[in-house]
């Protein structure tokens, strides 16, 4: 499938991000107040080389949307669109992408009735009597101010992108090294 380069993606800078997971917060609430399952869709990785946000690169091929057998997720007009009532939890896109961007999570069934069943641990990914679905950032879809976590950031370690402004400020900073060095020679 052949797709315009234009999806718009959240950039992280592990030069100024602290760790301190005010994204990942953000991003719980916001999915809560969408009606999407409460969990965060980033996670902040911890390494002996620092910190940093992991979340969903919006990819352009998609391997996780070429993947899914029932359509959960699909192609958008600018990004990688999870449909979470469609998703049957065979984690699949979770084997497919190369960036551990998506994770499975489970929440509770309609059908449970939870007060006389075993208590539950829902934050295991996956587990008996609980929905398993797939989880991946949606850059905050129906957020007016967009992705809660690029509005939070207190150090602005993230950034919200599309490929389009990175090729304009390229082509921006060509010109001006162009117009610089010709300017040697005139």
């Amino acid at each position: 499938m052949s797709l315009p380069l234009n999806n718009k993606y959240i950039v992280a800078n592990p030069n100024t991000c602290i760790g301190c997971a005010t994204c990942m917060a953000a991003c719980y609430e916001s999915a809560h107040e969408r009606g999407k399952l409460a969990v965060p869709r980033l996670i902040v990785t911890r390494t002996n080389s620092g910190t940093v946000p992991n979340q969903c690169r919006q990819c352009d091929d998609a391997p996780c949307a070429n993947v899914c057998p029932v359509g959960a997720l699909e192609f958008g007009k600018d990004s990688i669109l999870l449909h979470e009532e469609l998703c049957i939890g065979c984690k699949m896109c979770t084997l497919v992408c190369p960036f551990g961007a998506i994770r499975p999570e489970a929440e509770p069934m309609p059908s449970v009735d939870y007060s006389t069943e075993p208590k539950y641990n829902l934050g295991i990914e996956s587990e008996v009597g609980a929905k398993s679905i797939a989880v991946k950032c949606d850059l905050c879809i129906g957020r007016e101010d967009g992705p809660a976590c690029v509005e939070v950031c207190p150090t602005e370690a993230l950034s919200f992108e599309n490929n389009n402004s990175i090729i304009e400020e390229n082509a921006k900073r060509s010109l001006e090294v162009y117009v610089k060095e010709r300017k040697k020679f005139v």
